[in-house]
């Protein structure tokens, strides 16, 4: 018996380079170039010149990796904790359904 669980599309959503570079540009602006600059030890028009190409080229580097960026929003999970917390709720959900009268307090 096949579920919404294991029917689902497995495959992660994926960032292409010119997403993956809008982000990193988005927290440099976000962060400042200034400050970045410090905390890795160089100038800060090292980080300017690194915007005009280094990014866009090292996110192509990633992306041929397949490595993705998620932004510090994001919640990491594995895969198959995913599905298994999916199959959890399915189970739970469909145990609540046959329930004859709904949870309560007496």
């Amino acid at each position: 018996m096949e579920t919404a669980a294991t029917t689902r599309n497995s495959e992660m959503p994926k960032l292409n380079p010119r997403e993956m570079e809008k982000l990193v540009l988005r927290q440099l602006q976000l962060h400042g170039q200034k400050p970045i600059a410090d905390q890795l030890g160089m100038d800060e028009s090292t980080i300017s010149r690194w915007k005009q190409s280094h990014i866009e080229q090292f996110c192509k580097f990633l992306a041929a990796l397949g490595i993705q960026l998620a932004p510090p929003e994001a919640v990491l999970v594995r895969r198959d904790y995913l599905f298994s917390m999916e199959t959890l709720a399915e189970i739970g959900m469909k145990a609540e359904r046959m329930r004859p009268e709904p949870i309560g307090f007496n």
